[in-house]
């Protein structure tokens, strides 16, 4: 016969094994640090991405199975809208910064069937084959320098700004250039006044510097230059796991950027 004892043994048992399991777990974030470098010297890392020994050449997504959702969609639905609705003088073009295998353009074309020229800045380790048929679209680039300004609509940084050192020296660039549309997507922010600086680690087994921004701090940066924010999104609350910080004090933004 089952008794009480039983089922109290039982469920304390599972309490057990439950906090056991959620030891090992390790988080996808560790430490506080005032500044990026102050990150970079803690990660241990000899660059400040995933190592080059992690990086193997690539290719496209296949465009068949790609599926356009979460962050993927936002650009190509504004490109959507945009390209229906604005007078367009000169040839749509635009700057995606961290594009890795799945650049925008691909989404843009898988939803709106355009081919649309993009330049997509890369990490140096970063090596990728383009199809015959979007050579005359996408250009990877690694280095500022390299990127042409003058020609482009709209810059995108896609999940890679809250990774970059120099993400003022891109910016300037923008800046300077009077790039009309900015997107910063799937980005780290807190409701901190300040940016904090964080070790992420679930990378390939890698730890490198990731900053989460301060939405008033960025706002800042934009409005200064004559910027306006015309979009903004909250998300995945409580979904990554940090050493220090409670899953609801750090999480998602995409916003969206307007020249005024």
């Amino acid at each position: 016969m089952i008794t009480k004892n039983f089922f109290s043994s039982l469920i304390k048992l599972i309490s057990i094994f439950k906090l056991k399991i959620k030891k090992k777990i390790s988080p996808t974030f560790v430490g506080v640090f005032k500044t990026y470098q102050e990150a970079f010297l803690a990660s241990n890392n000899p660059i400040k991405y995933v190592n080059k020994n992690h990086q193997v050449k690539k290719g496209f997504l296949d465009l068949e199975t790609t599926e356009v959702s979460a962050r993927c969609a936002i650009f190509p639905l504004f490109c959507a809208i945009v390209l229906n609705n604005e007078d367009n003088e000169k040839e749509y073009e635009f700057l995606e910064i961290g594009g890795g295998d799945n650049p925008a353009f691909l989404y843009i074309l898988k939803s709106t069937n355009k081919k649309i020229k993009c330049q997509i800045l890369e990490e140096e380790n970063f090596e990728i084959e383009i199809p015959n048929e979007y050579k005359n679209y996408t250009f990877y680039k690694n280095k500022i320098e390299d990127i042409n300004f003058k020609n482009l609509s709209s810059a995108v940084f896609s999940c890679s700004i809250q990774y970059m050192e120099n993400y003022i020296d891109i910016l300037n660039k923008i800046f300077e250039n009077k790039i009309k549309y900015v997107f910063i997507v799937e980005t780290f922010f807190t409701n901190k006044n300040e940016n904090i600086y964080t070790l992420q680690k679930n990378v390939k087994n890698t730890t490198f510097p990731n900053t989460f921004f301060s939405l008033n701090k960025l706002n800042e940066i934009f409005e200064k230059n004559s910027y306006k924010q015309i979009y903004i999104t909250k998300r995945n609350i409580n979904k990554y796991s940090h050493n220090k910080l409670e899953g609801k004090e750090f999480f998602f933004r995409d916003i969206i950027y307007k020249l005024i």
